[in-house]
């Protein structure tokens, strides 16, 4: 049985695959991915596909790290992302499969309403790309505890490097004194490490 994270990192290549080239066949079939939909209108076409883009790639790099990416969610979590990512996989499929019927049946788009189209039955309907908000909203939460996690691992790191950088830093021999201008460089260059530091520190 495929565990949790083999599904996730399968359902996040097919939905990168299909993404990748939505834009292009929205085009081809004649919407127009400029126009605003939404419940306040804020998103287009374009801007929804490179939300998706860009949240695959930071899910794909978080989940790079498997052991990390196991330690810092629950399983109850895992299966939770497992089932949004697959809620939007099959809007993205359900949208290729739309876009192939309208070019096969010559349909025709609704040039002033978002993703939308004619039907054979003189039914308007919307492309289910646009049910794909939803599902992006859900993940949203997830993506960013995520991001903040790998945020602050990267600032332990830093601050590691610099406190490495401060206790090793070599202190002015006073037997062999450097001339005026290298010591206020080197006065200069461990002030802004402390001071770096320090920073850093207060942001943990």
């Amino acid at each position: 049985m495929n565990n949790s994270l083999s599904v996730i990192n399968s359902l996040l290549i097919d939905i990168k695959t299909i993404n990748n080239s939505l834009l292009i066949k929205l085009h081809q079939s004649g919407f127009n991915t400029q126009l605003h939909f939404g419940p306040e209108n804020e998103h287009t076409a374009r801007t929804l596909i490179d939300t998706i883009e860009t949240m695959v790639i930071h899910f794909l790099t978080i989940t790079a790290n498997r052991n990390q990416f196991l330690q810092r969610t629950s399983f109850n979590e895992r299966k939770a992302i497992e089932t949004h990512l697959k809620a939007l996989y099959i809007s993205l499929k359900k949208t290729q499969n739309h876009l192939s019927l309208i070019v096969n049946e010559s349909l025709n788009i609704q040039q002033h309403k978002a993703l939308s189209y004619l039907s054979a039955q003189n039914e308007i309907i919307e492309l289910p790309l646009v049910e794909s908000t939803h599902h992006i909203d859900l993940l949203k939460p997830y993506s960013r505890m995520l991001e903040l996690i790998i945020a602050q691992e990267r600032i332990h790191a830093l601050s590691a490097v610099l406190e490495t950088l401060l206790h090793t830093n070599p202190q002015i021999d006073h037997i062999h004194a450097h001339d005026d201008n290298d010591s206020m460089q080197e006065h200069e260059q461990q002030e802004a490490l402390e001071l770096s530091h320090y920073f850093i520190k207060q942001a943990l």
